[in-house]
């Protein structure tokens, strides 16, 4: 499992897929995930410790939320790439 730290406004690329944290609470957060190439933005919230697979085969777990910051899990195939962004 990847581990990866964001912050409110900070993103993911997963592929061609955007998925940036935009609002946390003390259990749950809300990511807006977009595809690059014309997709339309659709918001999802996680509740901790819950799974949702996102794009590509790749799951996604919110981990914890310490404030602002959300600890995430990501499991994926080889064959799909990841980049954080700022």
């Amino acid at each position: 499992m990847l581990v990866l730290t964001r912050d409110v406004g900070e993103s993911l690329l997963i592929d061609d897929v955007q998925l940036k944290l935009v609002y946390t609470d003390q259990s749950s957060i809300i990511f807006s995930m977009e595809k690059l190439t014309g997709g339309r933005e659709t918001k999802v919230r996680v509740q901790r410790h819950q799974i949702v697979n996102v794009c590509y085969d790749v799951k996604f777990q919110l981990i914890s939320v310490e404030g602002s910051t959300a600890r995430l899990g990501l499991e994926h195939p080889e064959s799909v790439t990841i980049q954080s962004i700022d």
